[in-house]
């Protein structure tokens, strides 16, 4: 079956011939990423562009995937989970003609799981993309095989994605109502899917069928994904945006009329916690003491069953640049426009003073996790594209259950499940 055609038919894409991957005509937003299998190439919505230039990325060897995903050209749990697999397919496209590919493609499927640890999708897509088309190749012995099943089940995951954000924003319509202002964190949304996934992609299709709604946006440092990509975004579909910065979610309550908050997910763990962009977990304290209901939304992708609590979930660390690379600018600013002397310093802290150990005297260190825990007693319910999940709920599911879950949404859409796929865990 050809996924990708399909899935573009029912949900209205067409291609942009300069960006060269569809859009969807009801909101103009592009899909996050695309694979031409004429040329055997991924292409990339370029997120490090945005909001200031609409680029995409080509992507033409595994390790040019890898470092895209690594500086997040592309970025958020579903988008890196699908990218994980077409890179495997551009890897696998470069060691076909090695003298073990299939040996090949597992080690680079491994480096590719590895690439952002905190994220589920990724190691989630990467390694069930492998382990579906070893199958084949264990049952057949034939690496053309091997090839042909890689490429249908990475478009399958593309395609499923974008079938169930569709699910999803279905569930989450329920939660919006008229006059809403709903606070968002970093970028859960298209653009951290494929399309108009996560809490976006609920917010976005209300607004788009007629429910008057606003969002309240934080900027969230370090990386400003809030002030840059989620507010690209939301502009791009007209819903009327406010941005706030990372200290004002108190004030937001009492001069914006916040009165929802829903954020995209990372990780989902069996006992309910969530780990999400770093200051989810502050937002969500705050929400509770407001009394205001706060939802994740996300992919059951997300939902890690084997891992038991959140405090089991691995924090990602980011490179200290991302806090400190602003301040350079400023001072470069400050010296070019002679706001202080050409003596005057370029960054601070000096860098010799910065530490990555616990400081002493006259040094500094750069704390800068990616990610943080929500508790599930402060989380209302996670918006999924299975249904709506309370947080204790979690533990009642299993792998068997969600696979015949996401099977009959698949179906219902109009899409074949693959033959041969008996799991969605790996």
């Amino acid at each position: 079956m050809e996924y990708l055609k399909h899935v573009s038919n029912r949900l209205g894409l067409e291609e942009d011939p300069e960006l060269r991957i569809p859009v969807h005509r009801k909101t103009t937003l592009p899909v996050t990423l695309w694979y031409n299998h004429e040329e055997e190439k991924l292409i990339l919505l370029d997120q490090n562009k945005l909001p200031f230039e609409v680029k995409t990325r080509t992507i033409v060897d595994w390790r040019e995937g890898v470092e895209a995903i690594k500086t997040m050209v592309v970025r958020g749990s579903q988008a890196i989970g699908v990218a994980g697999a077409y890179t495997l397919l551009v890897g696998a496209s470069q060691a076909k003609n090695n003298s073990d590919p299939v040996g090949q493609c597992h080690k680079i499927a491994q480096e590719i799981a590895r690439a952002r640890p905190t994220a589920a999708p990724l190691a989630w897509a990467t390694l069930l993309s492998y382990n579906y088309s070893k199958k084949v190749y264990d049952e057949t012995g034939s690496v053309e095989q091997f090839m042909n099943a890689l490429q249908r089940i990475s478009d399958f995951i593309l395609a499923q994605d974008m079938a169930l954000n569709y699910y999803m924003r279905t569930y989450g319509q329920k939660l919006v109502r008229n006059g809403d202002v709903i606070m968002t964190h970093c970028n859960g949304g298209s653009l951290s899917s494929t399309l108009m996934g996560h809490a976006l992609g609920v917010i976005e299709e209300a607004y788009s069928n007629g429910v008057d709604v606003k969002v309240v946006s934080k900027e969230t440092r370090p990386r400003s994904q809030g002030y840059r990509l989620t507010v690209w975004e939301l502009k791009r579909v007209g819903v009327p945006t406010t941005i706030v910065t990372d200290n004002m979610v108190s004030i937001s309550f009492e001069r914006l009329g916040v009165n929802k908050a829903i954020l995209g997910a990372d990780r989902v763990a069996r006992d309910g916690s969530v780990a999400n962009k770093i200051g989810s977990a502050d937002i969500a304290r705050l929400f509770k003491y407001f009394k205001a209901p706060f939802y994740y939304a996300t992919s059951y992708s997300t939902i890690s069953l084997e891992v038991k609590k959140g405090g089991d979930i691995e924090i990602e660390e980011r490179s200290i640049d991302e806090v400190t690379y602003p301040y350079s600018l400023i001072a470069k600013d400050m010296k070019r426009r002679g706001l202080v002397s050409e003596k005057a310093l370029e960054e601070w802290p000096p860098s010799n003073s910065i530490v990555t150990h616990e400081p002493e005297r006259g040094q500094v260190r750069i704390f800068n996790p990616a990610f943080d825990v929500t508790p599930p007693n402060f989380i209302t319910a996670i918006i999924t594209d299975i249904g709506v999940i309370k947080p204790k709920a979690v533990r009642k599911l299993t792998g068997r259950r969600m696979l015949n879950m996401v099977r009959k949404r698949i179906i219902d859409f109009g899409l074949e499940f693959p033959e041969g796929l008996t799991s969605l865990t790996v």
